[in-house]
C-alpha cells in the first residue's frame, strides 16, 4: 500500500495504490489534518482509489465515520470526491447521510471529480 497527498488547483488530492485497510485511510486523514490546519481554504478533497483495492466492511466504515466526526469542525462544508473503478456507492451514500456537514460523492474518473469539486 502506498499513499500520496498533494495539492492541485486548490484541491487536496489523496492517492492510494495497492491493498488498503481502515488504518491506512485513517492515517492518511490524520496526515491531511496535520498538514492543513484549515480545510476551508481548499475547494475540496479528492481520494483517488483507481489503483487501490479497498478492504473495508460495514463496521470499519462506521469507525471511519466516527473518526471523521471528531474533525467535523475542520471539515464543515468540504466536498469529498471518491474516485474508484469499483464504486462503493453504498458506502458513499452511508457516509454522506451520516456526515451532514460535508458533501461526499463517488466518481469513475478524476476529471469528473475535479469538475464537481471545482463547480
Amino acid at each position: 500500500m502506498k499513499t500520496s497527498i498533494d495539492v492541485q488547483d486548490h484541491i487536496i488530492l489523496r492517492t492510494f495504490t495497492g491493498v488498503i485497510h481502515l488504518d491506512d485511510i485513517i492515517n492518511s486523514w490524520k496526515e491531511i489534518f496535520s498538514r492543513f490546519e484549515d480545510l476551508s481554504v481548499f475547494k475540496g478533497v479528492i481520494t483517488d482509489m483507481l489503483e487501490a483495492e479497498m478492504r473495508l466492511d460495514d463496521n470499519n466504515m462506521n469507525m471511519l465515520i466516527d473518526f471523521l466526526k471528531g474533525y467535523m469542525d475542520r471539515m464543515e462544508g468540504t466536498k469529498i470526491a471518491i474516485v474508484t473503478n469499483t464504486p462503493q456507492v453504498t458506502d458513499t451514500i452511508m457516509m454522506d447521510q451520516r456526515m451532514k456537514h460535508v458533501q461526499i460523492k463517488s466518481f469513475s474518473t478524476l476529471r469528473l471529480a475535479f469538475d464537481w469539486i471545482s463547480g
